[in-house]
């Protein structure tokens, strides 16, 4: 579907509501859900909360890229590999505005922080920290995710064939996904130093390293605990 007023009239057509229903769902008014379906796309806030009411994937609603509420379930092959396996991976290059949703709205992980992450207990939602704030997830995720902004310039590949996390993007960490393959993106735990730390896991008969995607770093081969894999990103266009 070309346009966003195309795609948003679709999805509540097919979530079978009204206008006034979507506007009593989402919070949107109603005189604005009729702009957007007339082709006024400058609110983004509204479109991501409309997707969240129409159960839409915010990315889809919003660009056109992505499953549409009616598709079964798609998943993105991962590109651009440095030894990485395909897998479910979703990257979107703008990051949309980003309001607070309420903990725990559906298709929302809470932004954490780093030390935060080191302790995260994803069995244990009353022990949960406290979030910076709940955003929309961009990719298909289990309930025990959460959201870090990327730290440093280890991840910052020297080349555009290769993935890259610039500091301050925001990685989607999926922590029920602790068996990574050679190659994914992973969260890990330095069992010395207690430090978290965000590289590539590399396996190689036997034997397990962290590497970054920056050169002038060193790879980490001190032990360590896989605590998720990364499963997107959001990052400001260059």
């Amino acid at each position: 579907m070309e346009s966003i007023a195309t795609r948003a009239l679709a999805a509540r057509k097919f979530a079978k509501m009204t206008q006034k229903q979507a506007e009593a769902a989402s919070g949107v008014k109603q005189s604005s859900i009729s702009k957007i379906e007339r082709g006024d796309v400058s609110r983004s806030m509204s479109v991501l909360a409309l997707a969240r009411a129409y159960r839409a994937d915010p990315h889809w609603l919003d660009t056109g890229d992505g499953p549409a509420p009616w598709d079964e379930d798609q998943i993105r092959q991962a590109r651009d590999k440095a030894n990485e396996p395909p897998g479910p991976y979703r990257v979107t290059h703008i990051a949309p505005l980003i309001p607070s949703f309420s903990p725990r709205t559906p298709g929302t992980v809470p932004l954490i922080s780093w030390a935060d992450a080191a302790n995260w207990d994803s069995h244990e939602v009353s022990q949960q920290p406290r979030a910076e704030r709940w955003i929309p997830c961009i990719a298909h995720h289990s309930l025990q995710s959460y959201a870090l902004r990327v730290r440093g310039d280890s991840m910052t590949a020297s080349s555009g064939h290769l993935k890259s996390y610039p500091a301050e993007s925001i990685v989607f960490v999926d922590t029920s996904l602790r068996k990574p393959e050679d190659g994914e993106r992973i969260i890990a735990k330095l069992e010395d130093s207690g430090e978290v730390t965000f590289k590539v896991y590399k396996e190689d008969d036997g034997r397990r390293w962290l590497l970054p995607l920056n050169p002038k770093h060193e790879p980490v081969r001190e032990a360590f605990t896989v605590l998720g894999t990364i499963v997107g990103k959001w990052e400001d266009e260059d």
